[in-house]
């Protein structure tokens, strides 16, 4: 039987006075399309999706935006300041997104002193790092079109939104996050993605006219 993850939110409250609670910890809400921060604003919190899905990125050196990943389902992401100043990321809001932020001093002195708090954080790190790892090896293994395949299956999710709307995760990829998440070129990615779906659609048409 799979192990319930940690709600780490109601813990960081169990911790916390009320007042604590209501300095430290802010629910916040986003509409498609809003930044809940870009270049070079650095925030001084950490946040976390509840509702809704979140596209990480960086901009390139022409200023296009570049997409790390789609986070979702009480994935945790900002800047804990371990970097050097080096951070140079945007968070957007993909749907409408209710997010949760944890003021940053205590949000680390929590993962660093508390043991359930630092178990948890550990194993929430190991899990993306084994994602962005699983997802090179398959850049550097697979075939192009095997590659958007796999994009694919990896984010074949529903979630609900901040207006308690289901979204599939896969409607929210743009041609150009396929690219940038799969290595392959924008016009390949294109032209993949219109010859398997004219497949699918032949096979459609074969599996009906077969019954």
């Amino acid at each position: 039987m799979k192990k319930k993850a940690m709600d780490v939110l109601s813990y960081f409250q169990s911790q916390l006075s009320k007042e604590e609670a209501r300095q430290l910890i802010k629910e916040q809400y986003y509409k498609k399309g809003e930044y809940l921060y870009n270049p070079p604003h650095k925030p001084n919190e950490m946040f976390q999706i509840f509702e809704g899905a979140i596209k990480i990125g960086t901009y390139s050196e022409d200023g296009e935006e570049v997409c790390y990943d789609i986070l979702y389902k009480n994935e945790v992401f900002g800047n804990l300041r371990y970097l050097n100043g080096q951070f140079f990321e945007f968070a957007k809001a993909l749907t409408d997104c209710r997010v949760v932020s944890y003021e940053l001093s205590f949000y680390k002195k929590m993962i660093v002193f508390d043991p359930k708090v630092s178990d948890w954080f550990n194993k929430s790190v190991i899990q993306r790092w084994c994602r962005m790892e699983t997802r090179l090896f398959k850049i550097c293994t697979l075939s192009p079109s095997e590659r958007i395949k796999a994009i694919f299956k990896e984010f074949d999710d529903t979630i609900i939104d901040a207006r308690s709307c289901k979204v599939f995760i896969p409607d929210l990829l743009h041609k150009v996050d396929i690219s940038q998440m799969t290595g392959i070129c924008r016009q390949t990615v294109s032209k993949l993605m219109k010859s398997m779906e004219a497949k699918a659609k032949t096979h459609r048409l074969e599996t009906d006219l077969s019954k």
